[in-house]
């Protein structure tokens, strides 16, 4: 279901679901109008749908939700399902990791709206900022992340309230299991962290761009991807495609390319655009060295050679690798550090910024460790 569920959202990207307005965070929503031929009705109403979930993942009820789908559709009812899932995914994560969460912002921009078949149809994209905080922490401290989804709805009205009866996106929180599960423990790492291997590769570039070109509005981000690569999104995901700009961009890391990892003219080599191809690109290259691939368990177990768990070998700028089925199906670049030590991850298809490096994964996610030793 879940691999089914990203074929069809690849199908929505490809038509053309990757465009959207730019604006900036002003309080709770900043909704956009892209096509003036529908009502403020439905507008009103997908503010109130997605205030509603965004106010469920803060607190962690799902208690009406149902009152927005149409659940005598199946994909009404598997939406809803979704819905409820990632937020009982979200606060399994938050329990196993001894993490608060303290707040949050919405930015909802309705980008095109329209109708077709009795049903109307809208875009939307949203960004999500989490403020959260660690268990023994201060309560005046304050850690931030960021996702954004962008979601093709479809509505339908039933006495006379329009309801949800598709919504197709990539969701940085995937969770189509009602009883999600999450590897118990944490990662935090509360002492000092050796200095990075020397290179040429500038780690510090690399995450700034990262930091910049995220696709979330957090810090540096303005939630655009640089406009210089093509977005992959629609061709099977954009998560590799990005790591190898963090990589080698001459106003990131630097590293050379070369004709089996390679982007020109719009199009990029597999070893470029597709996560596997990458991770085994970069090993064998002699680029990256794999410090280990195990599960959460394994990866964040304090050993002799690691006492702090491999995980926290990590650097600004390394690469971590999801496996999922056998297969590696995502990368991300670690950007930092939160308060308590805790590594944090940037990543296109989803977009993440600044978020915990497991978060979204559950508890038979394979991890690859990649050491940057260029």
């Amino acid at each position: 279901m879940r691999r089914l569920k990203k074929a069809i959202i690849i199908l929505f990207l490809a038509l053309g679901g990757t465009s959207f307005a730019v604006l900036p965070i002003q309080n709770l929503f900043v909704p956009v109008l892209a096509s003036s031929g529908e009502g403020k009705e439905l507008r009103g109403r997908l503010q109130q749908i997605f205030t509603a979930r965004f106010k469920g993942l803060i607190s962690g009820s799902y208690e009406g939700l149902e009152a927005y789908y149409d659940t005598t559709a199946t994909s009404g009812l598997f939406a809803l399902n979704h819905e409820i899932g990632r937020i009982k995914y979200v606060h399994e994560w938050l329990k196993q990791r001894q993490v608060i969460l303290t707040g949050g912002k919405l930015d909802l921009a309705v980008v095109d709206t329209g109708e077709e078949n009795g049903r109307q149809w809208a875009s939307v994209s949203q960004h999500i900022i989490l403020n959260y905080r660690h268990q023994g922490e201060r309560e005046d401290i304050v850690n931030q992340m960021g996702v954004r989804t962008i979601h093709w709805v479809e509505l339908v009205k039933r006495n006379e309230q329009w309801l949800i009866i598709k919504d197709w996106y990539w969701d940085p929180f995937e969770a189509d299991d009602l009883e999600p599960e999450v590897a118990p423990g944490t990662a935090r790492c509360n002492v000092a962290i050796p200095t990075a291997p020397s290179g040429k590769y500038n780690r510090q570039a690399a995450v700034q761009y990262a930091e910049r070109y995220s696709g979330v509005r957090l810090g540096t981000g303005d939630g655009r991807y640089n406009r210089a690569y093509r977005d992959f999104t629609g061709l099977g995901g954009d998560c590799a495609n990005f790591a190898s700009q963090v990589l080698t961009d001459e106003k990131a890391g630097g590293i050379p390319r070369d004709w089996a990892w390679n982007y020109y003219n719009g199009e990029g080599s597999q070893a470029w655009a597709q996560a596997e191809a990458l991770v085994h690109y970069l090993i064998n290259s002699g680029l990256a060295v794999r410090i280990m691939r195990g599960d959460f368990d394994e990866v964040t177990k304090a050993s002799p050679a690691y006492p702090q768990g491999a995980v926290n070998a990590l650097h600004e700028g390394d690469i971590i690798a999801y496996e999922e089925g056998g297969a590696i199906s995502h990368v991300s670049v670690v950007v930092g550090r939160d308060s308590a030590g805790y590594i944090l991850v940037n990543s296109h298809t989803a977009d993440r910024a600044r978020v915990p490096w497991d978060m979204g994964w559950d508890k038979q996610t394979i991890y690859w460790l990649l050491q940057i030793v260029y």
